[in-house]
């Protein structure tokens, strides 16, 4: 059973600008250790961040949090290298309100073009 769908659009010149203006207060913020190494490592790393946010913040969305605290988005971690082999990792508080809505499974995919990155997470029970 499908408990929560969450997409979101991001556009990177918005990033970009955040990016440019706080740097790392930015990254360590809203990113974990290894998001941050990951999206840092290309040549761009504005798409990679943006699609790495947009799954966050559809997570957020498909777990319908109303207060977006700003700890919840490292609690939120695409972790992996690989292409096509990333895995969402929730912890801390996300994963409490996950479990309270008795939620088993997640998939989730990100993809990012020139201009946008766009994330969707679904939930099962």
């Amino acid at each position: 059973m499908i408990i929560g769908i969450g997409v979101d659009i991001v556009e990177h010149h918005q990033i970009r600008r955040i990016y440019e203006k706080y740097k790392d207060k930015f990254l360590e913020r809203y990113f974990n250790t290894g998001e941050i190494e990951y999206s840092l490592s290309k040549r761009d790393p504005i798409p990679h961040i943006s699609a790495r946010f947009a799954v966050k913040e559809a997570t957020i969305k498909a777990l319908n949090i109303k207060d977006r605290i700003g700890l919840y988005y490292k609690e939120i971690e695409i972790a992996g290298k690989n292409f096509g082999k990333k895995e969402l990792k929730l912890k801390g508080k996300i994963l409490e309100i996950a479990n309270e809505k008795n939620i088993k499974k997640y998939h989730f995919s990100l993809t990012h073009s020139d201009q946008y990155s766009i994330g969707i997470v679904i939930f099962e029970g």
